[in-house]
């Protein structure tokens, strides 16, 4: 967005680019409508295609890892529903309104975090202010983080799934 804008206002902005962007988000458009006259359940989610175009791999990555988890906990839900003789589609709703609060508090509390952060690299000058180890630890740190990402994915999974299975744990109206 800083680039746009100082392109805007310096006068060199590359409009080629813009354009490119702009074909290849009408085109989109143009593709889920055409599926969505269909009437079948093939659409293409705009929003995610232009998400997964801007942002880089890293966080790509993970909005992809979130929607498999999510996935997951709805074949699981509806797995239970059935064999309770219970309408599947009625049993996503609870426990994915929980996965979705669960989430967004997730989201927000790294945000918070990152701005946290900011201050401290901010305030301290240093890029590593909070550092325990030195840098040759980072393989091992991009190990345990991978093993922390995937306890949490597990975490998540197990809480939104077990939520409903008896009265203490049922998620409000």
């Amino acid at each position: 967005m800083a680039a746009i804008a100082t392109g805007i206002f310096t006068h060199q902005l590359d409009w080629t680019m813009i354009l490119i962007g702009l074909a290849v988000g009408a085109g989109v458009i143009a593709v889920d409508a055409v599926l969505a006259r269909g009437g079948g359940e093939a659409r293409v989610p705009v929003l995610a295609v232009g998400i997964g175009i801007y942002l880089p791999p890293e966080i790509s990555v993970t909005i992809v890892i979130g929607a498999f988890v999510g996935w997951l906990i709805n074949q699981a839900l509806r797995r239970r529903a059935r064999a309770a003789g219970l309408d599947p589609e009625q049993a996503l709703e609870r426990p994915g309104r929980r996965g979705v609060l669960i989430a967004s508090g997730l989201i927000v509390g790294e945000s918070l975090i990152g701005v946290l952060m900011a201050g401290v690299i901010g305030a301290s000058g240093s890029q590593a202010p909070l550092a325990l180890v030195g840098a040759g630890f980072a393989p091992t740190a991009q190990w345990l983080g991978l093993a922390a990402f995937v306890l949490v994915c597990a975490a998540f999974f197990a809480r939104v799934v077990s939520a409903g299975r008896d009265g203490a744990r049922r998620v409000p109206p």
